[in-house]
């Protein structure tokens, strides 16, 4: 990792490739070398490179959590009592129901993405664990409605 305040420089290659791999990032050095005009070694060194220097954190994939059951996706937006978010984040971590956490300026001081199987976990989950933890004022819900059928 590089030390904080070191600037490295990522110029127009670097951001193509980051863009190849931001869409499809099982993409092939050769399909990338191709659409950047490098060669395949210089992709691998420069990919080193970002990630090194902090650029790609990592390597995912987007997964269909509907297809695996979860058919209920919900944002949880928590209000937390003041001192209490460093703890409140660490303790919302633990639960397999919150797959991401984001600590927000605004209205609520974290947004939470949480998938379950149905309404019963749900309920469950907001009922049974998060209004029992200390230090949360306010829970909301918005639900994340899957994409419409053509």
């Amino acid at each position: 990792m590089v030390p904080m305040g070191t600037k490295e420089k990522i110029d127009g290659h670097d951001r193509a490739i980051l863009e190849i791999l931001t869409k499809d990032a099982r993409s092939s050095l050769r399909k990338m070398a191709a659409k950047v005009k490098l060669s395949p070694s210089s992709i691998r060194n420069r990919i080193n490179r970002l990630e090194q220097i902090g650029a790609i954190e990592r390597f995912t994939i987007d997964v269909n959590h509907r297809m695996l059951g979860q058919e209920i996706q919900v944002l949880v937006l928590l209000t937390c009592r003041p001192g209490s978010s460093e703890d409140l984040y660490d303790t919302l971590s633990e639960y397999e129901q919150v797959h991401e956490i984001y600590w927000t300026a605004g209205p609520a001081n974290f947004i939470l993405v949480v998938r379950v199987v149905n309404m019963t976990d749900l309920s469950t989950f907001i009922t049974g664990s998060l209004e029992r933890i200390q230090g949360i004022d306010k829970i909301e819900t918005l639900f994340l409605m899957p994409r419409p059928s053509k």
